[in-house]
């Protein structure tokens, strides 16, 4: 005959079982992604990033010397980055430059490239919503990071809107068809036109002339179009060839 002393026993470890099973199974999901860093030579450091200090970057016990001491710190939210010496430690980044610092949590983080500040080319223009294809006078190799920011208000004839266009108008005899009316589109050299917005950061997909313009909803004519655009632009070397760090997301 079992005890109900037994019975309490057995429940008690099953329980015990069930929830070291649950745990192990918590720590295995949970665990944290690798910090990765890629250099310039193409050496690759994996694991938990301890520390940044310029170039002077540790990772899991190993330390590497960069290039650079100065880097482009891109956010995780289009449109927020910036520019100076790198700190890193407790789980925040530190960017110091002439003008400040600002202070970024390393979740935050998408990448970081280190790159002298005369690599960079950085210009503000106005794009007319009339104008159609506007030159920024800017070359670009492709793989170059573009940094694209907006702001202002134009009219189209289906209504006022910002760099990001009128939400759900699109029409075919657009400048550009697969962008919103309204919305700032951009294009480099041949390649196809692509929706840039108030704000976008990528690689350039070609090389040639960067051309910026406001997305008309009738390529062929300009009634009902006024206002323009104010658009920064900064061009900042790309991944090949510069020291990448990726810290994890988690």
């Amino acid at each position: 005959m079992i005890s109900a002393a037994s019975v309490f026993h057995k429940a008690i470890i099953f329980r015990i079982t069930v929830l070291v099973l649950i745990s192990a199974a918590c720590v295995a999901g949970c665990k944290r992604r690798p910090d990765r860093l890629v250099t310039a030579e193409g050496r690759v450091l994996s694991g938990r990033l301890e520390s940044v200090d310029g170039g002077a970057v540790r990772i899991s016990g190993s330390e590497i010397a960069l290039e650079q001491d100065e880097g482009r710190v891109f956010h995780r939210e289009v449109g927020i980055d910036c520019r100076g010496y790198v700190r890193y430690a407790d789980g925040t980044f530190t960017i110091g430059n002439g003008t400040g610092t600002m202070e970024i949590s390393d979740d935050d983080v998408a990448s970081i490239i280190w790159s002298p500040p005369s690599s960079e080319a950085r210009m503000t223009l106005e794009v007319p919503a009339a104008a159609g294809w506007v030159g920024t006078g800017m070359e670009l190799t492709q793989g170059d990071r573009l940094v694209i920011s907006a702001s202002g208000n134009v009219s189209m004839e289906t209504g006022a809107c910002g760099p990001s266009g009128i939400d759900y108008f699109s029409t075919t005899m657009a400048l550009v068809p697969g962008a919103t009316n309204g919305e700032l589109v951009m294009a480099v050299g041949e390649t196809s036109p692509v929706a840039a917005g108030s704000s976008w950061t990528g690689d350039s997909p070609g090389s040639g002339e960067l051309m910026l313009a406001v997305n008309r909803p009738n390529r062929e004519s300009v009634a009902g179009v006024g206002g323009s655009f104010n658009v920064t632009v900064i061009r900042t070397p790309g991944v090949l060839g510069h020291s990448v760090l990726y810290p994890s997301p988690d």
